[in-house]
């Protein structure tokens, strides 16, 4: 019996991840009471979050850039020891080794802040000493394409697995330029002379219609500048830019995963006319969307009885995807010094923002928050426009099955509906959401990419009898000759009125068998 040749074959194209790792690294700075906040007595709590801001790729590592933020509430050291509030920002970067890496590669990144130490310091009581030890884990991966064999070929002895893996639709990339002018604060001096400028960005939301990804997102600034004034002191001025835009992904729906990454390529501001209140900023950035859709395919780990080819495939596997939905709602005056609301116009998100999640066994644990924007007419003469925003917070849980701690996870929000109405002096704001879940691990595997053609052995010929013989592709006299061991004029001899040049696939010939040796 002749070993089945045709192989069952699926293209894959998958981001392959070419290597991972995770480090610790301690942060260390100082922090200062900011004017005019009263001294501190003692600390009641710290809100500590770390970002990343930049990750660079270089070979076998990566450099990575973020911000440590700590929102702290102390009591005031004064005689009526009211509680107060500060926000404070350290910088940090650290190295991350990933062998294999390369400048060209795309990297995904995250920090958990594991402790925080804050210390007042002997010599001025108004500064303090942080150390923070932070976890930075950061993957790389590569865009790879590939056919994998799914089906065992016959007369073949096969190991197989049914997985779950995320199959790359598109990733298409588009740069943008922003510009924009920036007010200087009214509490800041004007601008001398611009020192220094950086930029982060960041994706708010992002979604899919059919064969494009609309994401929203802002740039973030900070620029130092040199104050115009006698002593010149330098200041630091801190403005968002907001954006708007798509890239498009043929092949791309709604209902696909999708990942975008924003990358800042340059960032310059500049005066207007000499010092002044007003800056200009120039901005461009990278965006990269890669759209995915979760494909359950059969992979070939081990083989004999055939010649196989073999490739490592090292991606996340999907272990389970999962949504939950959450119901907001709130309750709210117009914040001082709005006026009142007359007729509401429009509500929209700003932004969706996943501040922790969190697997235990078979569930997925996300808290986040949702910013509202509420464009309303005043209750005044003139009936002037006015927008509102709001902030609402949400936790929930997701049932994910197989679900266990250390494996990754991937968040999805969608805005399903949204609605505000007006009552008596409130506003009553209610949201429906739509939280998935996608659970991932690593996912290292050898897997048949290619079966060789099976050898087929000549029939046996008895010596010196005639068998039947079928053509095959490729055929002729001289090589029939050959692989029997008999002359090609006995072949035709064995054949009269077949024309050794028209030979046909599927033709039955006769192939007289050579004479026993000896």
């Amino acid at each position: 019996m002749a070993i089945d040749a045709v192989q069952t074959t699926e293209k894959l194209r998958v981001s392959q991840v070419v290597s991972e790792n995770t480090q610790q690294t301690v942060v260390r700075g100082k922090i200062t009471v900011p004017e005019p906040k009263p001294d501190v007595e003692k600390i009641l709590s710290t809100d500590k979050t770390a970002k990343i801001k930049k990750i660079e790729i270089l070979p076998d590592k990566a450099i990575v850039e973020g911000t440590l933020s700590l929102q702290i509430i102390y009591i005031a050291f004064e005689p009526a020891q009211a509680v107060h509030h500060m926000h404070q920002q350290i910088p940090f970067t650290t190295f991350v080794d990933l062998p294999g890496a390369a400048p060209d590669m795309e990297a995904l990144g995250k920090v958990t802040v594991e402790d925080v130490n804050i210390m007042p310091t002997t010599t001025d009581v108004r500064v303090f000493d942080v150390a923070a030890v932070l976890s930075v884990f950061v993957k790389v991966t590569q865009i790879r394409d590939l056919s994998v064999v799914t089906q065992c070929p016959a007369m073949a002895t096969c190991t197989s697995e049914l997985v779950k893996i995320a199959n790359v639709i598109g990733s298409k990339t588009k740069q943008v330029i922003i510009s924009s002018d920036v007010e200087i604060p009214n509490e800041k001096p004007l601008a001398e002379k611009i020192l220094e400028v950086d930029a982060s960005g960041e994706i708010k939301t992002k979604r899919i219609v059919k064969d494009k990804v609309i994401i929203d997102g802002a740039v973030t600034l900070q620029v130092l500048y040199v104050a115009a004034e006698p002593d010149q002191p330098v200041h630091q001025l801190h403005t968002v830019l907001p954006f708007s835009d798509f890239i498009e992904v043929p092949g791309a729906v709604p209902g696909m995963d999708v990942r975008v990454e924003v990358k800042v390529e340059s960032a310059e501001v500049e005066q207007i006319d000499g010092p002044a209140g007003k800056l200009r900023a120039d901005v461009v950035f990278m965006l990269t969307a890669n759209v995915m859709e979760v494909r359950q395919i059969n992979i070939i780990t081990s083989i004999s009885g055939v010649e196989a080819t073999m490739a490592k495939l090292r991606l996340d596997h999907v272990v389970g995807e999962n949504s939950a939905q959450v119901i907001l709602r709130d309750i709210f005056e117009t914040p001082e010094p709005k006026p009142e609301v007359e007729k509401i116009i429009d509500t929209a998100v700003h932004e969706i923002k996943i501040t922790e999640t969190k697997i235990i066994k078979e569930k997925v644990i996300v808290r986040g928050y949702v910013n509202l924007q509420v464009i309303y007419v005043a209750a005044l003469a003139d009936q002037p426009v006015h927008a509102m925003h709001r902030r609402l917070d949400f936790s929930t849980f997701i049932v994910v099955p197989g679900a266990k701690e250390g494996m990754d996870v991937d968040i999805r929000p969608l805005v399903e509906y949204i609605t505000a109405d007006k009552e008596n002096c409130h506003v009553i704001v209610e949201l429906v959401l739509k939280i998935t879940a996608k659970v991932t691990e690593l996912l290292q595997r050898d897997v048949v990419v290619a079966v060789a053609p099976p050898v087929t052995p000549p029939p046996v010929c008895p010596p010196g009898q005639v068998i039947t013989y079928t053509i095959k592709s490729g055929d002729t006299f001289f090589l029939l000759a050959q692989r029997f061991n008999v002359g090609v004029a006995a072949i035709q001899q064995a054949n009269p009125g077949v024309n050794p040049n028209q030979l046909t696939i599927g033709q039955v010939i006769n192939i007289p068998c050579p004479p026993a040796k000896g």
